[in-house]
Formats: C-alpha cells, structure tokens, sequence
C-alpha cells in the first residue's frame, strides 16, 4: 500500500497506480483512455491524490503518461481540472507535479507541454 492509502484501479483499457517513489509519490497511466466520459474514473483518483498529497505534506508527484497510448480530450479535461487546484491553494499547501512523457507518442509531445502553462511554476515536464 502507497502513502495515501490509493489502491490501483483496472478498468476497460487503463489501469492506473498510485506508488510511493522516495519521499514523494507516482501516478502511472497505463493503456488507453478512450471512454465517452474519463472523469468517472479520473476525477475521483485525482480527488484522492490531491487531498492525500496536502494532508501528508508530499512536496512531488510524478504523473507518469509514458505508457498510455491513448488519452482523448475529455481525459486531458480532467487532468488539467487537477492541476488547476493547485492554483487554489495557498503556499503552504502547495505541490509540485512532474509530467513524465513518451516522446515516440505523438499526443504526449503535442498535448502535456500545454498543461505547465495552467499553473506556473508548479508543473514541469520531464
């Protein structure tokens, strides 16, 4: 079990972990995210990590995208509503967020550079 308490889900394409990595944490996207509506599933996982990262003080996440072949605009939506938050809370509360991509796929190069720009300076892509 990770720091915050999130257990791995599995559902049609994706499946989604969340893991401790040093101090910090790890989300990991793997499969694809084609679904009419990806916020049923990543809304609440995103919930979950944002609160645990604030409560337990986490100072970094990595959001690892190198294995989803697939995310439509719907789950670019939702993770930029994640990111977003961050924009809301005050200094103290405050986490960063490391886009870990996939060169070799065309909608991480063109679509994840965007979302450092919701939130200056609490998101970097790697």
């Amino acid at each position: 079990m990770n720091k915050l308490g999130i257990d791995p889900i599995a559902q049609d394409k994706i499946k989604i972990e969340v893991a401790d990595n040093g101090p910090d944490m790890v989300i990991r996207f793997i499969g694809d995210i084609d679904m009419e509506d990806p916020s049923i599933i990543l809304d609440p996982v995103f919930e979950k990590v944002h609160s645990g990262m604030i409560s337990k003080k986490i100072p970094e996440i990595v959001a690892d995208f190198k294995g989803l072949n697939f995310l439509n605009s719907s789950g670019i939506k939702a993770v930029a509503k994640w990111i977003m938050k961050l924009a809301m809370l005050p200094a103290d509360q405050k986490y960063r967020i490391k886009i870990a991509h996939n060169k070799a796929i065309t909608w991480q190069v063109t679509s994840l550079p965007t979302l450092t720009f919701l939130v200056p300076g609490a998101v970097k892509i790697e």
